[in-house]
């Protein structure tokens, strides 16, 4: 089986706009090779620890600086392209307050999380990590450059054809995950 050209994989989703860097992430937990669909700038969910029927969702928005060491990425060799978030040290602080802050949720290892969920991606093969379910992801919002748009915000309702939403679950260390779900994620970007 040839090898995949993963810079070629980027440039396509991009549109045509190649690949500036490679990054090395530090993360056994993580796929050997990810890519980039853009810079984390917005993470929403529905908690489900707090009740504020006046706002349904929170929305985490990370700073500009924050935003250029935080990325949302996919694994290109998985089946369904399964989508990872990857947070900054600064970021993650805010991340293990989310945790903290739900203390009454008892810790679940992300496999059995993910079997718990609906969808294509409630599956097994997650790292056996512990986590918390911290609500349901509602949206992405990322940033990047696709040929022709130049640089924008791309916001990607999760669930938005079949109804079926990931679960965003975060570990101690505050690394979050995108748990379950029905989407994937080709050359037009997060379908679903």
């Amino acid at each position: 089986m040839p090898k995949k050209d993963y810079a070629k994989e980027y440039k396509k989703w991009h549109w045509g706009d190649a690949h500036a860097e490679e990054i090395e992430w530090k993360d056994d937990d993580l796929p050997p090779v990810v890519i980039e669909c853009g810079r984390a700038t917005e993470i929403h969910f529905r908690p489900v620890f707090r009740s504020n029927p006046k706002r349904k969702d929170y929305i985490m928005r990370l700073p500009k600086k924050e935003a250029n060491r935080s990325h949302i990425v996919y694994d290109p060799d998985h089946p369904h392209q399964r989508l990872y978030i990857l947070l900054s040290k600064a970021a993650r602080k805010d991340t293990k307050k989310l945790y903290a802050q739900a203390e009454e949720i008892a810790e679940i290892p992300l496999p059995e999380l993910a079997e718990m969920g609906e969808g294509k991606h409630a599956t097994t093969d997650y790292p056996d990590i512990m986590v918390k379910p911290i609500g349901v992801l509602t949206h992405l919002v990322y940033t990047t450059t696709k040929i022709p748009d130049g640089l924008s915000h791309y916001i990607h309702e999760m669930g938005e054809e079949s109804g079926i939403r990931p679960i965003f679950a975060v570990s101690k260390d505050g690394r979050a995950w995108v748990v379950a779900g029905d989407y994937h994620v080709p050359v037009p970007g997060i379908t679903n």
